[in-house]
């Protein structure tokens, strides 16, 4: 009989790859569900320069852990696959770069998504760090920040109500505002997650967001980002606890450290979180690979 760990342990999944095709990555989360695992989560990529001059923030050299020609699945598109054919699983993004795509479109897709799989969706969000993608979509890479505020506005009204005024040019005049309908709705919750911990990170989850899933962070470091997202909710009158927290085991924050075991999944459930999601290795070496780490994780943390 599979025991359960402290706090639910989700997956984010390994990237595409011909060594883990449909039906061994499919495979390889149905033996997570078997193990205990309880959510899975897709990242986040449109496109890749093979050159940029861009840092990645998560390791200490600033070279990105994974190549240029690395396949990324649409998350949103992954989901949806996934959702039809494990109905039990709980599915999320880790993270969608939100800002890459104009609002009203995303909408649209979480929308459908949310409608085909009748079923709740940790939407984890961010701004990402690489410039070149930004320029390459004709997004604006400055005030992506800002932007995102208006932006997760934009989402959670079209999704739950279904209708938003937009400024129109029409023929003759000038720009006006005129209601836009859009349907469906969205008929299970979706949350949003906010990724980063700056200080205006905390202020933005305060104001906009559902909870906070953060980059991979020590554990006394989360202590001291939580106790800021607490004074960012104190400042806008936010009750903290409404947020939902969910951690991403390691010592962080490069993507390479990711211990998760009996001590450490109990400090993130003494902090507050109520959850953690696994980071698997982008590229596995096949379907075996892929289970024998989850079986490692999970025998040295609950089984």
């Amino acid at each position: 009989m599979v025991s359960s760990p402290p706090i639910p342990v989700g997956v984010r999944l390994p990237l595409a790859s011909d060594r883990l095709p449909p039906a061994q990555l499919l495979g390889m989360c149905r033996a997570a569900l078997e193990m205990g695992y309880s959510s899975f989560w897709v990242g986040d990529h449109v496109l890749l320069p093979e050159t940029s001059a861009s840092a990645y923030p998560h390791t200490e050299d600033g070279q990105r852990p994974f190549r240029a020609d690395t396949p990324w699945l649409d998350p949103l598109l992954t989901l949806t696959w996934l959702a039809a054919q494990l109905p039990e699983a709980r599915i999320g993004t880790s993270i969608i770069i939100m800002t890459l795509r104009k609002p009203a479109l995303l909408a649209k897709q979480i929308a459908s998504v949310s409608w085909l799989t009748e079923r709740p969706i940790s939407l984890g969000v961010g701004t990402g760090w690489l410039r070149d993608e930004y320029d390459a979509v004709g997004m604006p890479f400055e005030r992506r920040g800002t932007r995102a505020r208006s932006d997760i506005a934009e989402i959670k009204q079209l999704i739950s109500a279904g209708n938003r005024s937009y400024s129109v040019h029409v023929e003759g005049d000038e720009p006006a505002e005129k209601p836009f309908l859009m349907r469906p709705t969205a008929p299970a919750p979706v949350e949003f997650l906010w990724g980063g911990f700056s200080r205006m990170a905390m202020r933005l989850i305060a104001s906009s967001c559902d909870g906070w899933l953060p980059a991979k962070q020590s554990l006394e470091a989360l202590e001291r980002y939580r106790g800021h997202l607490k004074a960012a909710c104190d400042d806008v009158g936010r009750d903290f606890s409404e947020l939902r927290l969910v951690a991403k085991p390691g010592s962080g924050p490069d993507p390479r450290s990711g211990p998760i075991d009996k001590d450490n999944l109990a400090g993130y459930a003494e902090l507050g979180f109520h959850e953690v999601v696994l980071e698997m290795p982008y590229e596995p070496n096949g379907l075996a690979d892929a289970v024998e780490t989850l079986e490692r994780v999970a025998a040295r943390t609950w089984l």
